[in-house]
């Protein structure tokens, strides 16, 4: 799309929006799923810390990597950049092309819906009240958006100098609480997840299906364990057994 080029013709309009639209949810969904992997291993140290410890290089680094990938997809999505496919670009775009919310794109395009009359009755279009909401539930989490994005320029995506130099890195202002990234994630799915549902009656879910499957891995971890101690006993019986 050409520079300050925003407002289009419907169909246009319409293919930018889904595109616009799967980049960011599915984005946020990922920065969710592996923030939400950084947890978990996070907390099996103290329920499965023998499983950890074989193999505790790989999973201090698979844990780090989870979460400085959760802040870097999480920055994308923030970005201020002028070429960024951001979630304001996104807002600047809706806004200039709100008839794709109206009731009457709508209904042309859920006339194949087996629901048609329900959703045609639950319908509301987007407004610029509502858009200028959503700018505002975010720029509420500024405090937190802003460290998200001095930490990519400064360490993730860049090693700044003077601020390495400094020592800043370690200090409080440059670390989070996962509460505080979650709010920002579950702030970005509601909000995108108000578009969808008013220019198709869509929603995603927050949750990643598999986002669990660390579990399993954990798991498959201690039964080998067991197995193997289960095995040397059987050898040291008969090692006495013969003896």
């Amino acid at each position: 799309m050409p520079k300050g080029k925003m407002k289009m013709d419907l169909s246009q309009a319409e293919e930018y929006f889904q595109k616009y639209y799967d980049k960011l949810i599915w984005e946020t969904i990922l920065a969710r799923a592996r923030l939400k992997l950084n947890e978990h291993l996070d907390n099996y140290r103290s329920s499965y810390l023998r499983e950890l410890n074989q193999a505790p290089h790989f999973f201090k680094l698979t844990m780090v990597a989870h979460y400085d990938d959760a802040l870097l997809t999480l920055s994308r999505i923030l970005d201020r950049h002028e070429d960024s496919l951001s979630i304001w670009k996104f807002f600047n775009f809706v806004e200039q092309n709100r008839r794709i919310f109206s009731n009457q794109a709508f209904r042309q395009r859920m006339k194949e819906n087996p629901n048609y009359e329900s959703l045609i009755e639950s319908h509301t279009p987007i407004t610029r009240k509502e858009i200028d909401e959503d700018r505002q539930k975010l720029g509420s989490l500024e405090g937190t958006i802003s460290r998200i994005r001095d930490l990519r320029d400064k360490v993730l995506a860049h090693t700044d100098r003077t601020f390495y130099l400094s020592g800043k890195i370690t200090t409080k202002k440059y670390t989070f609480e996962r509460k505080k990234l979650y709010e920002v994630i579950d702030t970005l799915v509601e909000i995108l997840n108000g578009y969808s549902g008013a220019y198709n009656a869509s929603r995603y879910s927050e949750r990643f299906l598999g986002e669990d499957d660390i579990q399993h891995v954990m798991d498959s971890i201690r039964f080998h364990i067991q197995e193997r101690k289960k095995q040397l006993e059987a050898l040291r019986r008969q090692a006495r057994d013969k003896g």
